[in-house]
């Protein structure tokens, strides 16, 4: 059963400060790493980091491959990889993959796979062409978070839009729509937003809650972008003493919204943890001098209940996994206490089960007091 969470769990809307929270690290590997110029972008799901090299594996001669990196080391997969840089996930804990020839556009014509998607559990993939009217995307070489579950029902967002009107450069996002494990033509467009949004290299878009979306680029101005209507609007984010470095990404928890992302100085190791519109971090990893490689320093998150388990990668350098808790509040004190009399699993039918369904699942869990939680799980 996959248990990635869509969502965080709900907690009590109090106001915390960083001694309210703990910051430690878990691991780090630092050898074994693929080439820094062939994997440049990584991606965590269920406490593993998956990378995407873009060239020729020595060993087996499979060209390009996918590794996965814990805490006991570096190991190759048997997933076929994209001759790119670009490595992802949706909510449903699937991997996706650049298959664009590096570092270019991407190509349009409806037909040309141009997107893989993996679950990792099974190894089953399915491939993605784009829709040929879509208008001209940024570099293809980076991917950012993606909605639902791509191999049955899901949306990508694709950078550097421009409707094909010059006014509109790079003002907007391209949506990939997949309905019932099928490109949705009709459904897929270029959603145009009413700022301007840079499409230079390695600008990643990150969904936070289902709704709203971060676009953030190496070197400009990052934004929430807010559905309305077929477009966006977007609201500048100011994060303390963030870098220029790539690599960042906003996710609820604790009811709140939490930026991860680089810090100065530029195209160093360092990096804060966040609410966002605050003023001062919550916690900052001091940088020790270690360089990134074309600019990546990665770091995003993946909400496992009362923890947000947080990944930095830095190309051929290192991986490391560190965890953020939340404070118990007075809500998580009062369940503590009780006893669980059973849990129940609903489908998005209504259905209800003893045992999970395949897909989405509201997981329904009753305590002795007659209350009830509810979270979101994906099998």
């Amino acid at each position: 059963m996959k248990k990635f969470l869509l969502f965080a769990a709900a907690f009590a809307a109090l106001s915390m400060s960083a001694q309210d929270y703990t910051f430690e690290k878990v691991w780090e590997v630092n050898s074994g790493l693929p080439a820094n110029a062939d994997a440049r972008q990584g991606i965590c799901i269920n406490g593993t980091y998956y990378i995407n090299v873009k060239t020729n594996n020595a060993e087996t001669g499979v060209t390009p491959y996918v590794v996965a990196v814990t805490e006991n080391g570096v190991e190759t997969t048997n997933f076929a990889g994209g001759a790119n840089c670009g490595i992802t996930r949706d909510e449903a804990g699937n991997l996706v993959i650049s298959l664009a020839t590096f570092p270019g556009s991407w190509v349009c014509d409806g037909d040309t796979p141009m997107i893989r998607v993996i679950d990792p559990e099974t190894g089953d993939a399915v491939e993605y062409g784009i829709p040929e009217d879509a208008a001209v995307l940024g570099r293809s070489d980076m991917l950012g978070m993606a909605q639902g579950d791509l191999f049955n029902d899901g949306k990508l967002f694709m950078c550097g839009c421009t409707n094909g009107e010059p006014e509109n450069t790079n003002s907007g996002v391209c949506i990939l729509n997949i309905v019932g494990g099928e490109v949705d033509f009709d459904n897929s467009y270029e959603a145009m937003a009413d700022v301007t949004l840079s499409a230079s290299t390695a600008t990643v878009i990150n969904n936070i809650d289902g709704e709203r979306i971060f676009y953030v680029t190496r070197n400009a101005t990052p934004y929430i972008l807010t559905p309305n209507g077929e477009g966006f609007v977007g609201e500048a984010v100011s994060l303390p003493n963030k870098g220029a470095s790539c690599g960042a990404q906003i996710f609820q928890f604790d009811g709140k919204d939490i930026a991860v992302y680089p810090i100065l100085p530029n195209y160093q190791d360092g990096f804060a943890v966040a609410e966002v519109g605050a003023e001062e971090p919550l916690f900052t990893v001091e940088p020790t001098g270690k360089t990134a490689y074309a600019q990546c320093n990665w770091v995003n998150a993946e909400v496992i209940g009362n923890d947000a388990y947080i990944y930095q990668y830095m190309p051929g350098l290192f991986v490391a996994c560190y965890k953020l808790s939340a404070p118990m509040t007075a809500v998580s004190n009062v369940n503590a206490a009780k006893t669980a009399t059973g849990v129940k699993y609903v489908n998005v039918a209504g259905q209800v089960s003893n045992v999970p369904f395949q897909g989405v699942n509201m997981v329904v869990t009753s305590y002795s007091d007659g209350t009830q939680n509810t979270t979101k799980v994906v099998k």
